[in-house]
C-alpha cells in the first residue's frame, strides 16, 4: 500500500488563496470546495486503512 500525502486544511486554503482574494463574492463557494476536497481525502485514506 502506498502512502499518500494528505494536505491539511490550511494547505488547501493556501493553495486557493489567490482565488479567494480575487473574488470575494465566490469566497464561500471556494471554501465549500476546500471543505469537500479535504473531507473526501480523509475518507479515501480511511477506506484504504480498512482494506
Amino acid at each position: 500500500m502506498s502512502k499518500r500525502k494528505i494536505k491539511t486544511y490550511h494547505q488547501l486554503v493556501e493553495e486557493y488563496k489567490k482565488e479567494i482574494t480575487r473574488s470575494e463574492k465566490e469566497m464561500d463557494m471556494i471554501y465549500d470546495r476546500i471543505d469537500r476536497k479535504h473531507e473526501n481525502r480523509l475518507l479515501s485514506v480511511a477506506k484504504e486503512k480498512r482494506s
